[in-house]
C-alpha cells in the first residue's frame, strides 16, 4: 500500500511541474514543393501544441497557460485548450518570424482516461485528456512584398 502512495505522489508531481504548452519548428522545409496560395519561400515548419486535463470533459483541472508572459506554464481550472487560443500562439508566432501562413493543420483531440474499457470508458468518463495541435508552413514573402493568401 505504501509503494502505491508514493508512486501515485510521483505521478502528481510530475504532471504539476511539465509545462503544457510547447512551441517547435525546424529551419528545414523540403526544397521544390509547391505551396498552392502563396508566393514566397517556405522558410520553416511549425507546431504548436497545448494539452490539460479535465473533470467531465468540461471542468478544467490544469493545462498549458497561453498567456505571452506565462507561456509554458501550468495554469489551474482555467479553459485554455482551445482552438482560438491556439491559433493565437501560432499567429503570434508567424509575426515574430516575419513570415506568411500556409498549409494550416489544425488537430483537436478529447480522450477518458478510461475508454479502452468496456462499458465504463466513456459512461463514467471522469478523468479525460484534451489535446489542441496545429501545425503551418511559415513562407517568407517575395522581396515585392506581392501574396496570394495565407497570413499576414
Amino acid at each position: 500500500m505504501r509503494q502505491l502512495e508514493v508512486c501515485v505522489c510521483v505521478v502528481a508531481s510530475l504532471m504539476l511541474v511539465a509545462g503544457c504548452v510547447s512551441v517547435q519548428q525546424t529551419n528545414k522545409v523540403s526544397a521544390g514543393v509547391a505551396l498552392q496560395g502563396t508566393s514566397g519561400t517556405p522558410a520553416e515548419h511549425a507546431y504548436v501544441s497545448n494539452f490539460g486535463y479535465y473533470l467531465f470533459n468540461c471542468i478544467p483541472i490544469f493545462c498549458g497557460n497561453t498567456a505571452d508572459d506565462r507561456r509554458g506554464n501550468t495554469i489551474w481550472f482555467s479553459d485554455e485548450v482551445t482552438l482560438a487560443k491556439t491559433q493565437g500562439i501560432m499567429v503570434d508566432h508567424v509575426r515574430n518570424r516575419n513570415c506568411q501562413m500556409a498549409e494550416l493543420q489544425p488537430q483537436v483531440k478529447s480522450t477518458c482516461f478510461f475508454s479502452s474499457i468496456p462499458y465504463v470508458g466513456t459512461t463514467f468518463g471522469i478523468l479525460w485528456y484534451k489535446e489542441v495541435q496545429m501545425s503551418a508552413v511559415l513562407v517568407r514573402p517575395n522581396a515585392s512584398g506581392a501574396t496570394r493568401g495565407g497570413a499576414r
